[in-house]
């Protein structure tokens, strides 16, 4: 009797804090023209006579406090009162070496071209929509729970949007063997369910050699819930406690439709394999990202990747990177006067897909894989063009703008005013020019120069566990609503299995693959790197290395541990001022970051 007491408690205390623990990613609903605007709307306002340093004191007690409470009382009374599913593995008895569907890349590291080597590329892409959608309905991830819908937003030419794969696979020349990337329109992948795909492209890999399988997320918010805390909690909950027949929180329908529609593009990213010339080009956005958090550190630059394939017949790919959540259209709650709750049910890839249709249409191949995303969002300011709409709309000029942006970085004024009008002035520059408000996309736009990137690809990975402190995460790992892989060690410990690789693309690009969302301090370093307990990434390598962020992996926020909160304040330098932080609610803990990093370096002091 006590022990179903004790279940039916459990149930209920989970149901009271789930809700809103999931609701946090969707709290930021304003848009901004600058990051300066944000964090002047966001601060609390302290007057310039206070003893600011007191301050500090004061609020880094009351955060410790808070997690203290949250973590420590509430999160851990839930992990010791709620049941663990069937699915948790024991921890001492865990071999990682026998942890199927692990690729680590390569084990000797290139400087230079071999011989008269070139590039090989090939690009795929599929639908990853279940069979079933229009008929069943899927919840959204990333909004609160139970949010089902079964309808695609149309675009601007009266035609369905899609969720995709889409997959680059890649070759050097040097006989080391290829390497695939595949990035999906979800908000995040658990890297138990990166093992799922690569273990239905197994047979595929070794046919072609392939040595390093990476799967990123594009961070839609408007998808398809690929995490499993937005489809049914509670149900999990209950018949994960109940019974020893697991439940996971996503979709198996979904992850049938990811794991058909990557097999899907590998293949035919493996036949559209090609040689040809690789070019490499940055560009500074800041203008069309800001950061929402302090303390204010991000990457604010556009990296691009153009293969052109030496017969001109096949069709060139551009590979564009930079931090940014893709959540244009994620927070218009008033969509939709008919629906009870007034809410925007229909499912969206938010600007991907329009930077994708705007790259499409001047005949390129397009894959976007997420960068330094950290607390980084999309400013509309120089979209927004004094031009009403919806959400939807807002993340479909915006896809637009970075479509232009990236096809015309290297161009000149009147080249830019050509390709405005060849691609059909989507931006409606040709009838709002003028107008107050609006903003030109290629006025005042940096022409930046592009560089041949010599046939130079390598990459190596390594597999870790990583203790899950944050005991919100252990509630929806341990019961499987969440889809992490979870081991559970004799003192009550959790843990889960992650990844880390290092990426280098010629001379041009040298990445850090993430499995979290890392924040930028941990990369640049600056005030808020202080107390962290290694070197920053850049000042420890030495080199100008970037991050691509949620590969392999969705570990949620990654932080420095010394500015750790799961709901507090952190103090905004551009202010003086207090800005509210919640991000770490959804974290593996506050040493995941050391832990990520420490891993990162021991791959990297193993090839250079």
């Amino acid at each position: 009797m006590l022990k179903n007491l004790k279940k039916v408690l459990a149930i209920f205390i989970c149901i009271c804090i789930s809700l809103p623990v999931i609701f946090i990613p969707a709290s930021a609903s304003n848009t901004y023209n600058s990051v300066e605007e944000y964090v002047l709307s966001s601060a609390t306002g302290v007057d310039s006579g206070d003893d600011i340093e007191k301050q500090i004191i004061f609020y880094k007690i009351l955060n410790k406090v808070s997690d203290f409470l949250i973590n420590d009382v509430v999160g851990k009374v839930l992990k010791l009162s709620v049941p663990d599913s069937a699915a948790v593995v024991d921890y001492e008895s865990f071999n990682i070496d026998a942890y199927e569907n692990f690729y680590p890349g390569m084990d000797e590291f290139i400087s230079e071209p071999q011989g008269d080597k070139v590039w090989s590329l090939g690009y795929g892409k599929a639908s990853i929509l279940p069979e079933d959608f229009g008929e069943k309905s899927y919840a959204k991830g990333a909004y609160i729970p139970y949010v089902y819908g079964n309808e695609m937003y149309k675009d601007d030419d009266g035609n369905y949007e899609d969720l995709m794969v889409r997959v680059i696979i890649m070759n050097d020349g040097s006989g080391r063997g290829n390497v695939l990337f595949l990035s999906v329109d979800a908000m995040g992948l658990a890297n138990s369910d990166v093992r799922v795909v690569r273990a239905a492209l197994e047979e595929i890999a070794k046919k072609n050699n392939i040595v390093s399988i990476n799967i990123s997320c594009t961070h839609i918010h408007t998808g398809i819930d690929s995490q499993g805390v937005w489809t049914d909690p509670i149900g999990c909950l209950l018949n994960n406690t109940i019974t020893d027949t697991v439940k996971y929180g996503v979709p198996r329908e979904f992850i049938d439709s990811l794991v058909k529609g990557s097999v899907e593009a590998v293949e035919a990213a493996i036949d559209d394999m090609t040689t040809g010339k690789m070019y490499y080009s940055s560009i500074d956005v800041d203008e069309y990202v800001f950061d929402r958090t302090a303390p204010i550190s991000y990457d604010p630059n556009i990296y691009k990747l153009e293969f052109v394939p030496f017969n001109s017949n096949e069709t060139p790919t551009i590979v564009a990177t930079y931090g940014c959540h893709p959540e244009s259209a994620s927070f218009d709650w008033n969509q939709d006067e008919s629906d009870p709750l007034n809410l925007d049910r229909k499912f969206t890839a938010d600007f991907i897909w329009y930077t994708e249709k705007l790259l499409n249409s001047a005949g390129y191949n397009f894959i976007f894989i997420q960068g330094n995303v950290s607390t980084v969002s999309s400013s509309r300011g120089n979209s927004n063009d004094n031009i009403d709409g919806s959400a939807h709309d807002g993340a479909m000029r915006y896809g637009y703008e970075i479509g232009y942006i990236l096809l015309g970085m290297s161009m000149n004024q009147a080249e830019r005013i050509a390709l405005n009008n060849a691609t059909g002035d989507k931006l409606d520059v040709n009838t709002h020019k003028g107008n107050e408000g609006y903003s030109v996309w290629y006025e005042d736009l940096p022409t930046v120069e592009k560089t041949e990137v010599k046939p130079v690809l390598n990459i190596k990975s390594q597999q870790f566990c990583v203790q899950i402190e944050n005991n919100i995460i252990v509630l929806l790992g341990k019961t499987s609503i969440a889809d992490n892989f979870v081991l559970k060690d004799v003192k009550n410990n959790y843990y889960t299995v992650s990844e880390v690789g290092y990426l280098e693309i010629g001379d041009n690009m040298k990445v850090y693959m993430s499995p979290g969302e890392t924040f930028g301090e941990l990369l640049f370093g600056g005030s808020g790197a202080e107390g962290f307990p290694m070197p920053t990434i850049r000042e420890y390598t030495g080199e100008d290395i970037i991050i691509m962020d949620l590969m392999n992996d969705a570990a949620g926020y990654v932080a420095n541990e010394a500015n750790y909160v799961m709901a507090g304040y952190q103090y905004n330098e551009l202010t003086g001022g207090f800005d509210s932080d919640t991000w770490c609610l959804i974290s593996y803990g506050k040493h995941a970051g050391t832990t990520f990093i420490k891993n990162f370096y021991e791959v990297y002091d193993s090839v250079r």
